[in-house]
């Protein structure tokens, strides 16, 4: 910690400079967005059921489909 202040010395020592204007006004949206932060791991079961049983398809079928392209290739 640096002197009076509480701050540690790896700490900003204030909010970063937002920009007033986006840089590209057609963009303003996906930039105001971005600022969320890294994207975060998905916890299936806290969606709603029917999200779920939609997830756990999407998957299940996208399995299937790589295993019948892999048998598909070693048959021809």
């Amino acid at each position: 910690m640096t002197g009076k202040t509480k701050i540690h010395e790896s700490q900003p020592a204030g909010n970063p400079p937002i920009a007033d204007q986006p840089v590209n006004p057609l963009l303003e949206q996906a930039q105001a967005a971005e600022g969320g932060g890294p994207p975060k791991p998905v916890d299936m079961r806290s969606m709603p059921k029917w999200l779920r049983v939609f997830g756990y398809s999407f998957l299940a079928a996208f399995f299937l489909l790589v295993l019948l392209l892999l048998v598909s290739s070693v048959l021809t």
